[in-house]
């Protein structure tokens, strides 16, 4: 009986799976997204804390502040490609660039609708 437990222990033992290999240049891109996603995000709140908000739509400022962050955007969209061709290395060049482009889109798309409850907020504060 003891054997037999033994036995059952040790094949337990030798099935444990393998550490996971580790990625540098994966984890390396996937710190880089996550600090452009943020400054992306930074930025639009800025360009929306410092806007006028007493006579413009608040729709029409908050495409405003996401079109002044688009030098943000474009570099996150540029690393999302590379991020996308690492995972993906079967991907062509324009693969790559659709799925960063579509999104980078739900991205800004997010940043644009909370400008704009920001906004509103805002603009509700001052009446």
């Amino acid at each position: 009986m003891r054997l037999a437990l033994g036995l059952v222990l040790l094949s337990l033992a030798a099935c444990d799976a393998a550490p996971p290999r580790p990625d540098p240049k994966g984890q390396q891109l996937r710190a880089e997204l996550d600090k452009l996603t943020a400054d992306y995000g930074k930025c639009v709140d800025e360009k929306v804390a410092a806007a006028d908000v007493s006579n413009d739509p608040a729709g029409s400022i908050a495409i405003e502040a996401v079109k002044a962050c688009r030098p943000l955007r474009g570099a996150l969209r540029l690393k999302v490609a590379s991020f996308d061709r690492l995972g993906h290395p079967n991907h062509t060049a324009n693969q790559a660039e659709a799925v960063a482009e579509a999104s980078v889109g739900v991205i800004e798309k997010e940043l644009r609708e909370q400008a704009v409850v920001t906004i509103v907020k805002r603009q509700n504060q001052t009446r």
